[in-house]
């Protein structure tokens, strides 16, 4: 369950950094960068989210995951889905 602990901190830190915006519905998109040193594959990674973001702001988001050498995970950029 170690992909569980960096999804959730994944999510927790997309949640805090658009806490702000009033009009955003969701987050259609986040561009990860996932190194080999966090011992999890990008599928597992993509599995665990799916189950992870259920009733979050993040649910249903596509994740685009760049896979690197070391102990690093990045969460590069986001795109989201605002209120008219």
């Amino acid at each position: 369950m170690h992909e569980y602990h960096l999804v959730k901190a994944v999510i927790k830190t997309i949640e805090e950094k658009t806490a702000h915006l009033k009009n955003i519905r969701k987050i259609a998109v986040i561009h990860l960068v996932l190194g080999d040193m966090k011992m999890v594959t990008k599928e597992h990674f993509r599995e665990t989210f799916k189950e992870v973001s259920r009733g979050t702001i993040c649910e249903g988001a596509q994740l685009r995951i760049k896979e690197v050498r070391g102990d690093i995970l990045v969460v590069e950029n986001i795109e989201g889905e605002f209120a008219e």
